[in-house]
């Protein structure tokens, strides 16, 4: 099965190595091409010619480089969606959470990871968004 045609690029910007193999095996066996990035430098600098995308940040990173990313990922790339990885048993992680799905990040997965999410996630940002207009349709009497 090959995923749809879709301008969405797909991210990873993981610093903690098993589930960064993780997603990018998973991925590429159900034929996504996930791009590995290596700092938010390089993250944003990409993310400025993508219309849409789907960004994996893990909460290692976020530590490192402050909530403050989702923001200049959203400015990078207005129609980005970024997924927040984390571990259910890293107590010290639930306030990044939090502070994230209140700064509106699209999702936010717990380790172990289930591959029905990680597939949920991929396939509803790569599906075509509607225009949020319906055609007014008018009755006659």
């Amino acid at each position: 099965m090959s995923p749809p045609a879709s301008s969405s690029a797909l991210f990873l910007l993981v610093a903690d190595r098993e589930p960064r193999e993780f997603l990018v095996n998973f991925l590429e066996s159900h034929n996504y091409t996930p791009q590995i990035v290596g700092h938010p430098g390089e993250i944003l600098q990409t993310l400025k010619g993508q219309e849409r995308a789907t960004v994996f940040v893990d909460c290692q990173t976020v530590s490192s480089y402050g909530p403050g990313l989702y923001a200049k990922i959203k400015v990078a790339c207005p129609r980005c969606r970024v997924v927040l990885l984390c571990h259910k048993n890293h107590l010290e992680h639930r306030d990044l959470v939090k502070e994230a799905m209140e700064l509106g990040i699209y999702a936010c997965l717990l380790a172990p990871l289930a591959e029905w999410e990680i597939l949920a996630v991929v396939r509803r940002s790569r599906a075509p968004k509607p225009s949020g207009r319906r055609p007014r349709s008018r009755e006659k009497s």
